[in-house]
């Protein structure tokens, strides 16, 4: 469901190294870990999550020479469906080998056949901004999940997915046929010299999505060529579309992107937006957690302001 960064990684690291990078134990979060609030992947990168309670399903993290690559992904349920999913990552570069990293990236973000940055009939929006290995990109489409999981295009990284896969069979997790994603891909060595990815999921039931009558990627009614036909599903992808411009102008703000180098994309934003909301729920439970945890408040105290914050 969410192969684009560790393909990527793997990608790196084997065209780098010639062998797969060694996987190394860190201990930022544990499979299988609660999370709320916030969800965070380095100094720069801090994501508010959407109310309740969330688990990691999945953390990689590599490492070569001065190289590294770091990945974690946590899922929200509702009555044991897959509502959200995250996932943050980056390819450490560290400045080195230059040629060698922008070339890779060029190839991976630019000529890779199944997945990149360039015009694709299943996008419904690419905003891109590319001077010469600067990359700035946000897709946003919808995908066949039972595809992206079980078959998808690129069967040579299919493995890669094979830890999510046992999570869902084990935990008896009942997937969407189609869902709704955002990925959100920033390169800029004069901000950092990391390559960021940033993917949200969601299901469209759990936020207010049309029923869908077509359940594969082509003919999906949030398919490009047939949305204009379907007009709840493309209300509902232009208001995914607009939440993900807003997460995307974040974590422009949170990398401190230069003006120039931003996404023109405010006018994809539209009304007041579900992301705004639940950035303020976030920001009150936030609080409410630091007094908890400071003592402060007593349990009963504390969740009886969070059932507040929450109705």
């Amino acid at each position: 469901m969410i192969l684009v960064i560790k393909k990527i990684l793997c990608v790196f690291f084997l065209s780098l190294v010639f062998s797969s990078a060694n996987a190394i134990t860190f201990n930022d979060y544990e499979i299988g870990q609660k999370i709320e609030y916030e969800f965070i992947l380095d100094n720069k990168i801090k994501v508010d999550l959407s109310p309740g309670k969330w688990e990691l399903v999945e953390k990689e993290k590599w490492s070569y020479n001065a190289f590294s690559g770091y990945y974690i992904n946590a899922i929200k349920l509702n009555q044991n469906k897959i509502e959200e999913a995250i996932s943050l990552s980056y390819l450490g570069t560290q400045g080195k080998r230059i040629a060698d990293v922008n070339t890779f990236i060029y190839e991976i973000i630019f000529k890779n056949k199944h997945d990149g940055c360039y015009k694709r009939p299943e996008y419904f929006n690419l905003s891109l901004y590319h001077q010469g290995a600067t990359v700035n990109c946000m897709i946003v489409r919808h995908v066949d999940v039972n595809k992206e999981l079980y078959n998808p295009d690129d069967k040579e990284f299919a493995y890669l997915d094979a830890n999510l896969i046992r999570y869902i069979q084990d935990n008896s997790i009942e997937i969407p046929n189609i869902g709704l994603r955002s990925a959100h891909i920033i390169f800029d060595r004069s901000i950092s010299q990391k390559y960021y990815v940033l993917t949200h999921f969601i299901n469209p039931e759990f936020f207010e999505g049309p029923k869908n009558k077509f359940m594969n990627e082509n003919d999906s009614e949030y398919h490009p060529l047939n949305i204009n036909d379907y007009p709840a599903h493309k209300k509902s992808m232009n208001k995914f579309l607009s939440n993900s411009s807003i997460f995307h102008q974040e974590i422009e703000n949170m990398l401190k992107i230069k003006n120039q180098k931003k996404l023109d994309i405010s006018n994809f934003i539209t009304g007041v937006s579900k992301t705004n909301i639940d950035e303020d729920s976030i920001s009150q439970l936030r609080k409410l957690n630091e007094l908890y945890k400071a003592g402060i408040l007593t349990k009963e105290e504390f969740e009886k302001a969070k059932k507040k914050i929450l109705d």
